[in-house]
């Protein structure tokens, strides 16, 4: 399966989950831990897809 990467506060995030509401959840690419909700216009899609 591919994720979608985006950057979020200078670090690489994978998106989790798109809710309908425009709402993201994303978890940082080095830490399982760190997940976050975020709105879509906060983020910054970058090129990059990881395969897990």
């Amino acid at each position: 399966m591919n994720s979608e990467c985006v950057l979020y506060d200078g670090k690489v995030f994978v998106v989790i989950y798109k809710y309908n509401s425009g709402y993201w959840e994303i978890r940082e690419l080095d830490s399982q831990f760190n997940v976050q909700l975020v709105h879509e216009s906060e983020v910054e899609v970058v090129d990059k897809t990881v395969t897990s």
